[in-house]
């Protein structure tokens, strides 16, 4: 698939050039790679922590703290199990030599943005646009 031609917006002290430079992929890697690391580590100590307060026995108000314990391990490790996919994926699209462009658009998503959510698949103004679509029922 041919690329289309790289537009660069006139350069102000703050503003952002489209394109990523190798030192700003190899920084977002290793975030990358370091989020992942952690997110591993967590998931393993929430299972181990899950299997843990299934084991306790004890009265009535125990087996309740256990199940509201259980319901919230549950939902941060389905997040982080999330989390890892999507970290997965921004990998994935490194290797490829598609990372740091929006999957809705095709343009590429501004480095600040990566910087803060390395995983992020969207530009800030295309997410903006889906959750606009979201909140008003999908626009149909």
């Amino acid at each position: 698939m041919p690329k289309s031609p790289v537009r660069r917006p006139a350069v102000e002290p703050d503003a952002e050039l489209p394109e990523l430079t190798p030192e700003q992929l190899a920084e977002l890697r290793q975030a990358l790679e370091e989020r992942r690391a952690s997110l591993v580590a967590m998931i393993d100590e929430r299972q181990h922590a899950e299997r843990d307060i299934s084991r306790e026995v004890g009265d009535e108000m125990d087996e309740a703290n256990a199940e509201g314990a259980t319901s919230l391990t549950s939902k941060l490790l389905e997040r982080d199990v999330r989390v890892l996919a999507e970290i997965d994926r921004a990998l994935a699209k490194m290797k490829e030599g598609t990372y740091g462009m929006c999957e809705g658009t095709g343009e590429p998503i501004g480095y600040r943005r990566l910087k803060l959510r390395p995983w992020a698949r969207y530009s800030v103004a295309y997410q903006e646009q889906i959750e606009r679509e979201e909140r008003t029922g999908g626009g149909s």
